[in-house]
């Protein structure tokens, strides 16, 4: 790292400890003005990255997002070409879905909330908690390619404001539905609205740009080809920004990397109990009703199983991923002890529950040691246990 760039970076971190401390924003951002016109994306990542390395809890960054992306959103130099102005690619319907999410907020919920309608209000938020799905895509795809190219700070933020918005626009309608009325409530509606806003312009002028600035085009392959198994939302009718048009995208490119060689050796693995093809063992993982991850014990990501309809998104970008990233910050503390007791021989198993409308998810965490005792990782298993809590009575093989 040049001299140069080490300054530039000091300078960046100066402004935002300025913001941080309660400075006037439109002085600081005067002044970023005068001095830099526009950096580059890897430059106020670094930052970000320098900000958490020197302490600063990723909660006080996360208090101030919104007041960062102000300064710095459209600042960001950009890419000959950029990817976001080609139809049907990720970066194009990623945008596409913000310019769709927008229009609802104006087209649907805004006006329902101005009618005084309780009914009209509770639909338009319900579909507004469909962006979950576009942030859900964004963490398990966009930040796993971003860490690859050494950008932690940006995705570790944003990645709590989106949680905060999450339970924000939860937190209203279950308020709503049980009230059944707008009284004292319009007013935490229009800051949820605002957030949703913010979080648009910090994608599309802050995270677009670093993502086309890094992202080489066998990532954005991948991230098309993986975002299928997340979904899409507020798109549908925007052209190029389409379901459709994202799946002719990775069609129209599938040719120019292969993403699935993986499942194509016919060589089998030897294991001491038996012998399996890959391709035997992949389905064989895939067609267990328990979704399977595997974390080694250096803390990265090595493998998950695709079953047919998963608990929890999984797309392959996470492979090779540190397990803390996989995680929001409200829950890494968790995770990461659980890990440590795990590696110190403290423990062997955890389990967690959840009730999610009608299914009851069981999800256990069980240390992987070698006969010697040696920690080798962790395997985490999800299952949908509603229906086995339903059992009763007998039921053998002669009962058939």
């Amino acid at each position: 790292m040049t001299d140069n760039f080490d300054l530039k970076k000091q300078q960046l971190k100066s402004l935002i400890e300025r913001l941080h401390t309660g400075e006037d924003t439109e002085q600081v951002k005067a002044d970023f003005a005068r001095d830099f016109g526009s950096i580059a994306s890897s430059e106020l990542s670094a930052v970000e990255d320098a900000l958490i390395a020197d302490g600063l809890p990723v909660e006080e960054i996360t208090r101030l997002c919104s007041i960062h992306a102000d300064v710095f959103a459209g600042s960001l130099s950009a890419v000959p070409d950029p990817p976001s102005m080609r139809p049907g690619h990720p970066a194009f319907v990623f945008k596409a879905e913000n310019e769709g999410l927008s229009a609802h907020i104006e087209k649907n919920v805004r006006p329902a909330v101005a009618a005084g309608s309780v009914t009209d209000t509770l639909a338009a938020l319900k579909s507004l908690q469909n962006v979950s799905t576009h942030y859900k895509r964004k963490e398990n795809i966009f930040f796993p390619l971003m860490e690859k190219h050494d950008i932690y700070g940006p995705p570790k933020v944003m990645w709590s404001v989106d949680d905060e918005i999450r339970e924000e626009l939860a937190s209203l309608y279950e308020r709503i539905s049980r009230d059944q009325s707008l009284e004292g409530k319009t007013k935490d509606i229009e800051i949820a609205l605002a957030n949703v806003e913010s979080m648009i312009v910090k994608e599309n002028s802050i995270l677009i740009p670093m993502l086309e600035e890094h992202l080489t085009h066998d990532e954005w392959l991948l991230a098309g080809a993986e975002s299928a198994e997340i979904g899409y939302v507020f798109s549908g009718g925007i052209e190029g920004g389409s379901p459709s048009d994202a799946v002719y995208w990775v069609e129209r490119h599938q040719g120019t990397v292969d993403t699935s060689s993986a499942h194509r050796e016919t060589a089998e693995i030897a294991l001491p109990s038996g012998h399996f093809t890959k391709e035997e063992l992949t389905w064989m993982l895939n067609s267990l009703p328990v979704d399977l991850t595997f974390v080694g014990a250096d803390d990265k990501v090595r493998f998950f199983s695709e079953t047919k309809d998963r608990i929890f998104p999984r797309t392959r970008t996470i492979v090779g991923r540190d397990v803390a990233n996989c995680h929001p910050q409200k829950s890494l503390h968790v995770v990461e002890t659980l890990v440590e007791q795990f590696r110190a021989g403290q423990k062997d198993s955890e389990s967690f529950w959840i009730q999610k409308g009608n299914a009851f998810i069981l999800i256990r965490y069980f240390a992987v040691r070698d006969d010697k005792g040696t920690y080798l990782g962790v395997v985490e298993t999800t299952e949908n246990i509603a229906p086995l809590r339903e059992l009763e009575g007998t039921k053998t093989l002669l009962n058939e």
